[in-house]
């Protein structure tokens, strides 16, 4: 994901916390064997002061409406997903940090931005239609061997081409999903090794699926206001499969799975498991959205 894509222009959501309200997230129909896979990574120089407690002294922030990265299949739950909605969602667990929602939005520490979506992946149109004229050519260039001892290859070294070409395809998708997902970091570790293991093997398959994602960018928003420059501070990457689970009912879960890492540096890749993560009433926070702004 380029900074084009990670930093354009877009709308400030001004909110606020008022009061707490209950309101009912369900994790049951969220795939509860499917593990929520968490990225964090944080700046060196982001250090955050800590209070008597020993918690993070309180940060504020506004929500920026970034890319939303729709699913070829256009599945419909995502349609139905605003942004308003979603960021009443992820401010609930940003809380648990000491990230607090602000309406001032001139005196905000941080801007943080919110890219949304369904990870592109790579099917190839003729992989069966392959398969079958690799098959094909085999069985005639067997024939030919037998009735003459001699046959010419070009055909299977044709089809054999063909194949090769869609392989980069899909590896290209593969490495572009990494990126965006966080996986780059722990695919480099295990891509030192000469043999892939099952390890690397199993984060390839699922970065050949799809699936759904949120990305919270966090820059700090006075330097960007007086320099007109980005200066990043952390972002966390929250993902799970696509396949038997939908958009609205994961965002809960996604947003509670990276409740404990927003703001901070993971080493790898954290898996948290849906059926780990607390279901049924939970406090949250009533967002208040004040309106929107062009930054």
């Amino acid at each position: 994901m380029s900074s084009r894509h990670l930093f354009p222009s877009g709308r400030i959501a001004r909110c606020f916390l008022a009061g707490l309200a209950l309101a009912a997230v369900t994790a049951a129909r969220a795939g509860r064997n499917d593990a929520i896979v968490v990225s964090a990574t944080a700046k060196s120089d982001y250090v955050r002061p800590l209070d008597a407690q020993g918690k993070p002294v309180p940060e504020t922030y506004v929500f920026m409406e970034g890319e939303y990265m729709g699913s070829a299949s256009k599945n419909a739950s995502e349609g139905r997903m605003t942004f308003e909605a979603m960021t009443r969602v992820l401010a609930e667990n940003l809380i648990k940090q000491n990230y607090v929602p602000t309406r001032n939005v001139p005196e905000a520490q941080l801007l943080i931005r919110v890219v949304w979506g369904t990870t592109l992946i790579y099917e190839d149109p003729q992989k069966q239609l392959n398969v079958e004229a690799l098959n094909s050519a085999l069985s005639q260039y067997s024939a030919n061997v037998d009735a003459n001892g001699i046959a010419d290859s070009g055909e299977i070294n044709s089809v054999l081409s063909r194949q090769a070409t869609q392989g980069n395809a899909i590896n290209d998708a593969v490495s572009r999903n990494a990126r965006l997902l966080g996986y780059q970091r722990t695919l480099d570790k295990l891509g030192t090794r000469i043999i892939a293991t099952t390890d690397e093997e199993a984060l390839r398959g699922e970065l050949s699926e799809e699936r759904y994602f949120v990305v919270l960018l966090a820059y700090d928003y006075a330097h960007l206001r007086q320099t007109k420059q980005a200066k990043l501070r952390w972002i966390t990457r929250l993902s799970i499969r696509s396949p038997g689970n939908n958009f609205t009912e994961a965002l809960p879960m996604l947003a509670l799975a990276g409740a404990e890492s927003y703001g901070r540096n993971l080493d790898d890749l954290q898996r948290v498991k849906v059926r780990a993560l607390p279901g049924g009433e939970v406090n949250m926070p009533d967002i208040k959205v004040l309106g929107t702004e062009s930054k």
